[in-house]
């Protein structure tokens, strides 16, 4: 049965969810409509927003379900970064660009209601993936040529499953630099703008979500998904 090496499945699992490149700050593509939302008032106001969530909910789900590992948990971490959004509009002030923000306040919310529903499980990662199906982990079926081998399909789907167990249960932190990096193709550059962290910062977590990525596939027999 044909393997497939995690880079590739990471492309794929983000394939679908291409984000456009982040605009400087100062020529925001985003910044007519925030600017709506912040001196708008009612019908102005509701809008804007509309547009902006529009633009952003698949983007914050896609986020939201990576690193949470599951449709519900993924929803309700949207819903509160949308939320979030709306009631936050106002305070922003482009010292970044607005998409960072965004994907700052998902990434947030996605950790916190992974972190919540650990904790109500008391730490059970097996309690939190049980039940997982593919549809659930993967509701955007990747693209596979129709013409490959049936075996090669399935191995597909099946790596994919290893590797979303795995971004489910490694920390947090670590899963959500990863589907940045790896899902939503953003740039180190652009990941240090996203977290407010330094370069160093993003690649030193960086190489720290590999290992921790890597010591969870050996350990479950996933290792040949390492090999490039």
């Amino acid at each position: 049965m044909r393997t497939f090496p995690v880079s590739w499945i990471f492309l794929e699992l983000g394939k679908k969810n291409l984000r456009p490149k982040l605009a400087n700050s100062l020529s925001d593509p985003d910044r007519d409509l925030v600017l709506k939302c912040q001196s708008g008032d009612g019908t102005e106001f509701e809008e804007a927003y509309r547009q902006l969530y529009a633009l952003y909910k698949n983007r914050v789900y896609t986020i939201c379900l990576r690193v949470t590992g599951n449709e519900e948990d993924a929803l309700d971490a949207a819903q509160e970064t949308m939320v979030t959004l709306a009631r936050r509009i106002r305070d922003f002030a482009f010292r970044s660009r607005f998409s960072s923000w965004v994907y700052r306040i998902a990434v947030n919310a996605a950790i916190d209601v992974r972190r919540r529903r650990l904790e109500a499980t008391r730490g059970s990662v097996t309690t939190v993936l049980g039940g997982l199906g593919e549809a659930d982990v993967f509701p955007d079926t990747p693209s596979v040529d129709n013409g490959a081998d049936p075996s090669a399909r399935v191995s597909l789907g099946e790596s994919q499953k290893v590797v979303q167990a795995a971004l489910a249960s490694i920390n947090p932190r670590f899963s959500s630099l990863l589907v940045l990096r790896y899902v939503q193709g953003h740039s180190y550059e652009e990941i240090s703008e996203i977290l407010e962290c330094n370069l160093g910062t993003v690649k030193s977590r960086l190489n720290r979500a590999h290992a921790a990525l890597r010591e969870f596939l050996e350990k479950r027999g996933g290792a040949a998904l390492l090999e490039p």
